[in-house]
Order: C-alpha cells, then structure tokens, then sequence
C-alpha cells in the first residue's frame, strides 16, 4: 500500500490497489492523478510516477484479485 497525505485535512490515508488503477486509467497523457481523500473528500494531485512506482512493486497476485478456480472445475479428467 502507499500512504498518502491529505493536504487539506493532513491525514493520512492508503488507496487500495483498484482504486490505483482508477486514477492512473483516469488520468491518461497527464502529469498528476487526483486521488480522493475518504475523509475530506478533497482531490490531492499526486503525481503519476508515484503511483506507476507504487504499482511496479506490487505482486501480481494483488492486481487481478480472481478467485482461483476449484481443483475439480480446472482438471475434469483428474476425478474419473
């Protein structure tokens, strides 16, 4: 997760990995994404390599958030 801070309320608060990849969809061909605080309800710019940074170190396993198929549905052939 990467903290943020409001500037104008001044708390801190995380963006989850969807909401991420809201803004950076949001904000194509621009410098800066604005991300909504949840307490506020103020739009801060942060600037986009901050967030593709934020992304580049996040496991693959959390940007598709799928549940995994159970073990009978991926095999068919394994339960006859």
């Amino acid at each position: 997760m990467i903290g943020l801070t409001c500037t104008k309320c001044g708390r801190r608060f995380m963006p989850t990995t969807q909401e991420i990849e809201t803004y950076l969809a949001q904000s194509e061909g621009k410098k800066h994404a604005q991300v909504l605080c949840p307490h506020c309800g103020y739009h801060n710019k942060i600037d986009i390599h901050r967030l593709q940074g934020f992304m580049r170190f996040t496991p693959a396993g959390a940007k598709s958030e799928e549940e995994p198929k159970p073990a009978s549905e991926q095999n068919p052939e394994a339960g006859s």
